[in-house]
């Protein structure tokens, strides 16, 4: 993370990141490596979701009053979480996979296109401060799973 990134530049980076794992995935042949790739992917996601869920979203919610983006991301976030169950009993479930990256793709591009843009706007957000606590919330949360 640079100096200059916001809030929603880092939680853009880790869309990013998500989408090229599910592009790996996609690619990848030996049912092994579809199997980390699929927990990778998993992982990061639930990772994600928490933190927008602890830190951006209620940021989100004080500054904007934009009740109706964020519970369309909390019921997307909450379709994520049950193909993600899913996914855990059977992680080289090609449907389940697709299923998901459509889900993640969509959730994305809504707060590419809805959210993040109103929380470049809206006065009372600072979102470098937001960027930090995601960023230290994250790394926490990361250091859990290798426990």
């Amino acid at each position: 993370m640079s100096q200059h990134d916001d809030a929603t530049v880092l939680l853009d980076e880790d869309h990013n990141e998500v989408i090229r794992m599910f592009e790996q995935y996609k690619s990848a042949k030996d049912p092994a490596r579809q199997k980390v790739l699929a927990r990778q992917i998993c992982q990061e996601l639930l990772v994600h979701m928490q933190i927008e869920e602890e830190i951006f979203y209620p940021a989100y919610i004080k500054a904007t009053g934009d009740r109706e983006n964020l519970k369309d991301g909390l019921e997307e976030h909450q379709e994520a979480r049950e193909l993600i169950r899913k996914l855990e009993q059977a992680p080289v479930d090609a449907r389940l996979m697709l299923e998901l990256e459509d889900g993640i793709l969509h959730h994305v591009n809504d707060e590419r296109e809805k959210m993040f843009p109103k929380a470049r706007k809206t006065q009372g957000m600072d979102l470098m401060a937001l960027a930090q606590q995601l960023q230290a919330r994250k790394m926490e949360l990361m250091a859990g799973q290798d426990a």
